[in-house]
């Protein structure tokens, strides 16, 4: 329920406190919106390292660095920002949960579906929330895509396409790192598990870039019912900044989703080939189609083509949200739990995403359509006139 006496609506105005587990190089760019953002107030970063803790308190000012326990402990805190490796999302999400705090949680939710599963059981059984990145879907690109399908500028959607080639340059396989500067920058102690891990399961392309795409998607057409896939690995090695890394899980990973509105969508995520320009993600429907940026982005151009022209033309953009905006869905998800409304970057989302990742893997090992066991809501769309870093009620 939304406040209602003035204590309440007093306490609705008061910024969520919240707090990082993990300083690695994502952290910088969250905790730096979160000082934009009116709803939250950052006010703790912790990590295993706490070198980098330190750094990121530091940098933007938060007023305390600590180790894990010490921010699970502080019962001031009411959000906590999972920003850990991949593999330890699941883990660490439950430790918040337990801790009597809501986890928003870097993609993916988790590695495997069972443990999404486990993350949202244990929140519902605490009367907790779960929030999960990505949430560029926030984004003035999004936004306009959204209102377009919304409005019927493609007529009823039919199918979409979904493309992400991710093999970076040799001279960038051979390395080395690129020196990172701003909110990017990390002590010189903290390794990237993108470094170490980034050819295993759950960190490559399809889990790493998938959710970008995928909460895109949702967002766009709402939730999926099945999938049928196909996975390679297609080198037993491969080159990363300079140093030899096996491959430990399919870098090739193609899909068929059919959406719960019966659309049908050709998703490739893979590693292993270079881009040659094809569009991230398009929609098409009975009275046009619609072409899309990298979801990985919340700025940039809509085209839409109508079946009496040959010519894209870019459709005007009157939303929010045109910069890197990391850390809104936190912010909403703030405000939804002050009024008692469903907020956008839901754990059920976080959770769907994970299943259709791992859906098309199993589908690739075992031959089947998979029939997929969750869902989750379309994400509301947001208010034309929304100001940047402001959430509506």
């Amino acid at each position: 329920m939304a406040p209602d006496s003035k204590e309440d609506k007093d306490l609705a105005r008061t910024p969520t406190r919240i707090g990082v587990i993990g300083c690695g190089v994502i952290s910088g760019i969250y905790i730096e919106n979160a000082k934009k953002l009116d709803a939250i107030e950052c006010v703790a970063v912790a990590d295993t390292n706490l070198e980098a803790a330190r750094f990121r308190a530091s940098q933007y000012d938060v007023p305390k660095a600590c180790s894990p326990e010490e921010l699970l402990a502080d019962p001031s805190i009411e959000i906590v920002l999972n920003l850990t490796p991949h593999r330890l999302h699941g883990q660490v999400a439950m430790q918040i949960l337990e801790a009597g705090k809501h986890p928003y949680t870097e993609k993916p939710l988790t590695v495997y579906t069972e443990d999404s599963k486990r993350v949202l059981a244990l929140a519902a059984q605490k009367g907790l929330r779960v929030g999960g990145a990505p949430d560029t879907f926030f984004g003035g690109a999004w936004q306009t895509a959204r209102k377009a399908i919304d409005d019927g500028l493609i007529g009823e959607p039919i199918a979409a396409m979904a493309n992400l080639h991710a093999r970076p340059s040799p001279a960038a396989e051979q390395g080395p790192r690129p020196t990172q500067t701003g909110a990017r920058a990390t002590v010189a102690s903290a390794v990237s598990f993108y470094q170490t891990d980034y050819f295993a399961y759950g960190v490559s392309a399809a889990f790493d870039r998938g959710p970008y795409y995928l909460n895109a998607l949702i967002h766009l057409l709402g939730p999926a019912k099945s999938v049928v896939g196909s996975a390679k690995k297609t080198f037993d090695q491969r080159m990363r900044f300079g140093e030899k890394l096996k491959v430990n899980s399919p870098s090739h990973v193609a899909g068929i989703i059919e959406f719960a509105n019966d659309v049908t969508c050709q998703f490739l995520m893979t590693n292993d080939v270079y881009d040659t320009g094809l569009p991230h993600i398009e929609v098409y429907g009975t009275e046009g189609s619609l072409r899309c940026i990298d979801p990985n982005n919340f700025p940039g151009p809509i085209y839409l083509r109508k079946p009496d022209s040959s010519e894209l033309v870019e459709i005007k953009c009157q939303h929010g949200y045109n910069q890197n905006s990391r850390g809104v869905g936190v912010a909403d998800m703030a405000v939804a739990i002050r009024n008692g409304r469903p907020h956008r970057a839901s754990g059920e989302m976080a959770a769907h995403v994970v299943e259709i990742i791992n859906a098309i893997h199993e589908s690739a090992a075992d031959g089947q359509r998979h029939i997929l066991s969750t869902t989750c809501a379309q994400p509301k769309a947001l208010p034309l006139g929304l100001a940047d870093w402001t959430i509506d009620d």
